[in-house]
């Protein structure tokens, strides 16, 4: 199994591989802990993510070889020397004539020494090649996770909406303690449907630092205190301190969307399977609250996009560069503020601490 633990964690299995290994996850806690002791020996390989996948990274120089090449010492004779050389070519090395006793003199030192970096150049020269593909495997993988998150959210979603009176998303109160985007977490929790919190949380980003419940100091985070979440009723009893933490951590690594303005004023989207209408997406890191305020976001997937969770199921990653100019930006509504969408069709998401609205209040 740890076999395919670990293709599992690259997206190298088959679909249906990758979903049996999901269910399998599912319902079993040691093999949960097994994935996250690969993805923890695996952890080193994360800082070259930033080098590997930037902008910035063109792959291996065109002038490798010949550097490579130059480094080598002088006195390795050349290979290829034919009888027209002017050089010389060495006479041949005859297997009686090498010392194989380890006291060589100065010239089997020499040739020992030449064979070291002659290794440790070719063992670079394979790093400097591996490791992009490496790295790039090791993306995919994580974006591939965050995909599978995004849509066991939706399906846990469209039970939601199966089950609500008038068919739409959960809601995000318009003020109040419920006036936060991460309250769909909250929601479907309280409905049953979220049977794993941990779903919250988007394997290419870092779990962050929490203050327990009632608690001022900063403590390390642990999966049973980040997957707890209140009820819907307990928010009204909770302290400023303890909502506001709430409202950080509800949401989890993902936007959602804050409501629409239509018709009848505010509410939550009616559920129209829409291609083009976004409900979830990996929320920006950065706390940019206009569109035109873009330098200020930041991305997970190694700073590289997000993926989007439209309406009808479908999940795209879009590219950070191709976010301004996307008809609906999905992390601003129409008017270019991060706020509750301007018509019925205006998606704009949000993460899970946001209000709806700037004015509005949150207890």
């Amino acid at each position: 199994m740890h076999e395919d633990l670990l293709g599992y964690l690259l997206g190298a299995l088959e679909p249906d591989e990758m979903q049996r290994v999901s269910d399998w996850l599912r319902d079993n806690p040691e093999g949960r802990e097994q994935l996250a002791e690969i993805q923890r020996c695996l952890e080193p390989l994360e800082q070259c993510d930033d080098v590997v996948n930037g902008p910035d990274f063109d792959g291996p120089s065109e002038d490798l070889l010949a550097r490579t090449l130059a480094a080598i010492p002088d006195g390795i004779p050349p290979m290829g020397e034919t009888s027209d050389s002017p050089v010389k070519p060495p006479a041949p090395v005859m297997l009686t004539d090498v010392d194989l006793s380890g006291e060589a003199g100065a010239g089997g030192n020499r040739w020992n020494m030449m064979d070291s970096i002659g290794g440790l150049l070719s063992v670079a020269t394979l790093l400097a090649l591996l490791l992009p593909t490496i790295a790039a495997g090791r993306f995919e993988a994580r974006k591939v996770a965050c995909e599978d998150r995004l849509r066991r959210n939706w399906n846990a979603l469209m039970q939601y909406v199966y089950r609500s009176e008038h068919g739409r998303l959960p809601e995000v109160a318009e003020s109040g303690p419920e006036a936060f985007a991460g309250m769909f977490a909250i929601r479907l929790a309280d409905a049953g449907l979220l049977d794993e919190p941990d779903l919250r949380w988007c394997p290419s980003a870092d779990l962050p630092a929490f203050a327990p419940i009632g608690d001022s100091t900063l403590a390390e985070p642990t999966s049973v205190a980040l997957s707890t979440l209140p009820s819907v009723q307990s928010l009204h009893q909770m302290s400023v301190n303890e909502l506001k933490q709430v409202q950080q951590l509800a949401g989890g690594h993902y936007a959602y969307t804050l409501g629409v303005i239509g018709d009848q004023g505010f509410s939550s989207p009616r559920f129209e399977a829409r291609a083009s209408f976004a409900v979830m997406s990996d929320a920006p890191l950065g706390p940019a609250s206009h569109a035109d305020d873009p330098g200020k976001l930041r991305f997970s997937h190694s700073g590289q996009g997000i993926n989007v969770l439209y309406e009808d199921g479908s999940i795209r990653f879009i590219r950070a560069e191709a976010l301004d100019s996307m008809p609906d930006h999905p992390l601003f509504n129409h008017h270019g503020a991060s706020e509750a969408g301007v018509n019925i069709d205006d998606a704009s998401l949000s993460p899970s601490w946001r209000p709806p609205f700037t004015i509005s209040i949150q207890r």
